[in-house]
């Protein structure tokens, strides 16, 4: 497998696998077409690329699969560009070679291409920019060139040098028509004698080769006047070979083009130096591909002055992705100094260079910028790299709603602003500036970094911190009983860090910082965090890994007195997974722990609306002291006839400094049992359906069981969590329960919680106890279960006659708990966590999904949801689907969902969700999004009755923002402006 190197033109060259084994694609998602003799995928979502012991994984892929005919001897030839945390695993000489980066392009070959892709899709209407990226790393000199009406010659192999050639000769001119019309060069003697100067008043192709630190320089015009020493061979050839030190000016006029390596200027008129890499360019406007930025960046000036090979001084200048004229948008920059330095990039493995990249950033004073002709926005000096494709701002959003009022957001690149000019390598920051004028100005910074060595410390290092904070004169609105209360602090804020140290190949240290004002922020302010992220905590791990063995050292802090949390000073861990012993004849699993923890008990709330239904959890006691634990498990595998066996012994001995009593505790646990599954399956190629799209089916089935029985001495209602089973979200929501749902406290401090609806019991009937890796020590205690299930999947393959891949057509997994022990087990029911879920993918574009959950005591758990997918790329999407939830809580939620790209201009969104039983109307969010040259216009209407939330939204974006939410609006996404070209 031969491996080109990623986010520059670097090139890593392995030595190539000596089979020509098949190659394996997978992915989720994948779009397909032919283009001429290659076969094209362009993939999404953990893409796989796998040849006998070699894989390499990304996010994207593009592979141009060659079709041209039967497999050749050699092999079938595959190209292949990969893109996002790029992974290349390879066994050279018996060793792994592992290499990551965050874009890779490759050449493989192999005896054909296996394919197999949830989705496939087919050509697109627009060519996707991974394809149009990867197009650039397999034909950088066709993605650079300007490509005319005319024939051209820019892609003319070199020719050998004549016998003869002084040896001092390095620079090599060479003068060639531009179309078919004939080219005619009329020399004059010059002032000195030996020089003489050409005038070519046809268009002309002028290449000069071998200019150091360059290589080559490439321009093209419509007239050209050239100056230079000794120029009998270009009278006679049009091609001369020349030593660099003589001189070599040129004077250029109409339609310039003027490439050297990855730099191309567009100008009117143009002197050039080629000695002394000095010149003049009028009406210059270059147009260059920029890394993390899908369209092209376009930079005009009246006037750019080159005064050395990597230095240009500009006036009047501005910057845009717009291909318009006169561009809607653009930055306006008065006096700008460009450096562009061409770095060489060498082969990790040979050490050989094997290209160039470029360093381009820009300097500049007095920079406006325009909507149109109205100046937004005015700053004194910038500095920036090219690669940042907007200038100062990142994101601006203007909304309404009744919660937070009219909303301007906006965020700003922090280096520009401050004036940084070498920012540090492998960062970005981010300043946050916001009205809202129901609660206030928010403001805050957020800095992103992946980097190596930090703070001389060696290593790979990556990380995240994040500040936001507001003077808050509102009252929170969290819906329901909950729409107008009083925030504990005026002043709120949030301040968020993660990092993570690679010391070396085996070590690693883990850190977080989580501090937050008070308990409601979070859920007003970032309630998509509060519902699905982790807890934030604050905290440092150092981690070892060798082999099957993990041990780290862990200490924990609480910030945030209103969540119940457990303060390690310290807690160490120790893993040992999966050893044999005796010959492989049995496996043996460790884990073991020891630490200092207090379990910290949350405040209450210091608003009267939240006291009136507050009350710590059953196990939230105060408690602190040592915890000892130390769990192993035997298993030994056996195989009869088609049925596979593991009998299993697990045992734990643990110790407590206090349980919910404040007395130490002791506690010895046993579980034994028995997992056996039988695989099954039949195939059937005669099966053919064109309505169904089935070419062959095949039927897979796994039968699993599980026999186990435990004891432990000592209940699990004696013990707090130390470990939590639940984030500190579902914690408050389980708070509220207590009291909305099963009735004020029995207690002034313990609330009236059905054992049924305890996290505790869920968790040891769903087997959490069976686990050497278990999440929590606590939760153990004496329990006998059968746990049965049966997974399946109706194969059968899709695709061009000649190229089909598999795919699960249909796939179908059921399970079920029966308890011989039903009264202490199960709350008196013998059968328990019944369990299914189905999807059924009709066609490439059409899946229709069902899953339940079930119990069969008293107000058990009924859960039920039927729905559709129906997904067209890039026009649109649309969702149909019904939860039936009955329990405690009881609802029926009717949810819809649509995005459609009604035409390339118009884009609309809908979506609504209705509880058809006594919840009634959710909420509802409708969008029209106008497409502009340079501009995003959306009008929203959005009904949220949980918090009688009613209002419409008007949201403007500019096109060029790399972080743009209305880009993405309702999943029908929208390029840039110029991405494609001229709009």
């Amino acid at each position: 497998m031969a491996i080109a190197a990623g986010a520059s033109l670097a090139r890593v060259e392995l030595p190539e696998a000596e089979s020509r084994a098949s190659i394996a694609v997978s992915a989720d998602w994948a779009q397909r077409w032919m283009q001429g003799s290659y076969e094209v995928w362009v993939l999404r979502g953990n893409c796989r690329i796998q040849q006998g012991l070699d894989v390499a994984q990304s996010k994207e892929a593009v592979l141009w699969v060659d079709r041209s005919g039967p497999i050749p001897p050699e092999g079938q030839n595959v190209i292949a560009y990969l893109e996002g945390d790029v992974l290349i695993r390879r066994e050279v000489e018996r060793q792994n070679v592992t290499l990551t980066d965050e874009t890779w392009f490759g050449r493989l070959r192999g005896n054909g291409v296996m394919t197999r892709i949830a989705q496939v899709a087919g050509p697109p209407e627009v060519p996707p920019a991974i394809y149009r990226r990867g197009m650039a790393r397999r034909m950088p000199e066709v993605s650079r060139a300007i490509r005319h009406t005319q024939y051209t010659q820019l892609d003319t192999p070199p020719e050998p040098v004549a016998p003869g050639t002084p040896t001092g000769a390095t620079r090599r001119i060479r003068i060639l028509p531009r179309g078919n019309s004939r080219m005619q060069a009329d020399w004059t003697p010059g002032p000195t004698g030996r020089d003489a100067i050409g005038v070519i008043n046809s268009g002309v192709n002028l290449i000069v080769d071998g200019l150091p630190g360059w290589g080559t320089i490439d321009v093209e015009t419509d007239r050209l006047v050239i100056w230079t020493v000794g120029p009998d061979e270009l009278r006679a050839r049009n091609e001369a070979l020349q030593s660099e030190d003589l001189p070599l000016e040129i004077y250029m006029e109409g339609n310039i083009v003027f490439r050297q390596e990855q730099r191309v200027v567009y100008a009117d008129r143009m002197y050039y130096d080629v000695r002394r890499n000095v010149g003049m360019i009028l009406g210059a406007e270059m147009l260059t591909p920029v890394r993390k930025f899908e369209g092209l960046l376009r930079l005009r000036s009246e006037i750019l002055h080159q005064t050395d090979a990597n230095h240009y001084f500009a006036q009047n200048g501005f910057v845009t992705s717009s291909r318009m004229g006169k561009p809607g948008y653009r930055a306006q920059i008065g006096d700008v100094e460009v450096e562009d330095f061409q770095r060489p990039v060498f082969d990790p493995v040979s050490g050989e260079q094997v290209g160039t990249e470029a360093d381009q950033r820009v300097t500049g004073r007095n920079t406006f910028l325009f909507l149109e002709d109205l100046p937004l926005f005015y700053w004194p000096i910038v500095s920036t790299t090219l690669e940042e494709p907007t200038f100062f701002i990142r994101r601006a959003v203007f909304r309404n709603d009744r919660v937070f009022g009219t909303q301007i957001l906006t965020k700003w690149d922090g280096y520009q602003l401050l004036g940084v000019k070498n920012k540090p390598e492998g960062t970005d920051l981010d300043l946050t500036l916001d009205y809202l004028s129901y609660r206030g100005f928010g403001h805050g910074a957020s800095m992103r970094y992946n980097r190596t060595g930090l703070l001389r410390v060696p290593g790979r290092n990556a990380g995240l911190v994040d500040y936001w904070g507001i003077k808050d004169h509102g009252h929170d609105n969290l819906g329901r009983d909950r729409r107008n209360l009083m925030p504990e602090k005026s002043y709120r804020h949030r301040l968020f860090w993660q990092h993570r140290q690679e010391l070396t190949s085996d070590w690693r240290v883990s850190a977080e910082v989580g501090w937050i004002s008070d308990r409601n922020f979070l859920e007003q302010y970032y309630e998509r965090e509060w519902d699905e992220l982790k807890d934030e905590a604050t905290g440092v791990e150092f981690k070892r890994r060798a082999d099957n063995t993990t041990w780290s050292i862990t200490a924990d802090t609480r910030l945030n007195e209103f969540f119940t949390q457990t303060e390690w000073y310290p807690r160490a861990d120790h893993y040992w997974l999966g050893q044999p012993l005796f010959g492989d004849a049995l496996t043996w699993h460790e884990h073991s722990q020891a630490g200092y923890g207090r379990y910290r008990i949350l405040s209450t709330p210091e608003n009267q609306a939240d006291q009136d239904v507050f009350a710590p959890l059953p196990w939230e006691i105060a408690a602190k002291g040592e915890r000892l634990v130390t769990t192993h498990e035997l298993d030994w595998p056996l195989q009869f006839g088609p049925v596979k066996t593991v009998p299993y012994a697990l045992g734990q001995l643990a110790h407590w400094g206090e349980d919910l009593t404040g007395e130490s505790l002791n506690r010895a646990y046993w579980q034994a049992g028995m997992r056996a599954s039988l695989p099954m399956w039949r195939a059937d190629p005669s099966i053919e359906s064109a309505l169904w799209n089935v070419h062959g089916l095949a039927h897979k089935i796994v039968f699993d069981a599980e026999f186990s029985v435990a004891e432990a001495n000592r209940d699990v209602e004696r013990l707090p969590l130390y470990d939590a089973l639940d984030d500190d979200s579902v914690e408050a929501f389980r708070r509220r329960l207590a009291f909305l749902t099963f009735g004020t406290p029995t207690t002034p401090v313990t609330p009236q919680y059905p054992a049924q609806f305890d996290p505790r019991y869920y968790a040891l009937r769903s087997g959490l106890a069976g686990w050497v890796t278990s999440p929590s020590a606590e939760v153990l205690d004496d329990m006998m279960a059968l746990r049965l299930g049966m997974r399946q999947r109706w194969q059968t393959k899709r695709g061009m006659p000649g190229s089909r891949h598999i795919l699960d057509w249909v796939t179908f997994d059921t399970g079920v708990v029966w308890f011989p022990n039903p009264d202490r087990d199960n709350f008196g029911t013998a059968l328990g966590l019944a369990n299914y879920d189905f999807r059924w993918h009709i066609g490439d574009r059409l899946t229709l999904v069902s899953d339940g959950l079930f119990d069969f005591f008293d107000e058990g758990q009924q859960i039920v949801t039927l729905g559709g997918f129906l997904s067209r790329p890039p026009r649109g999407n649309l969702y149909l689907g019904v939860r039936f939830l009955e329990g405690p809580i009881s609802s029926h939620v009717l949810t819809t969902s649509y995005s459609y790209r009604m035409s390339p201009k118009w884009i609309s969104a809908f979506g609504m969700s209705v509880d058809l039983r006594d919840g009634g109307n959710v909420g509802q969010r409708l969008a029209i999004t106008r497409v502009g040259e340079a501009l995003l216009f959306s009008v929203g209407f959005n009904i949220d009755a949980t918090r009688g939330n009613y209002g419409a939204t008007f949201m403007m974006e500019p096109r060029f923002l790399p972080k743009s939410r209305l880009a993405r609006a309702g999943g029908a996404y929208v390029p840039v402006a110029g991405a494609y070209g001229l709009e």
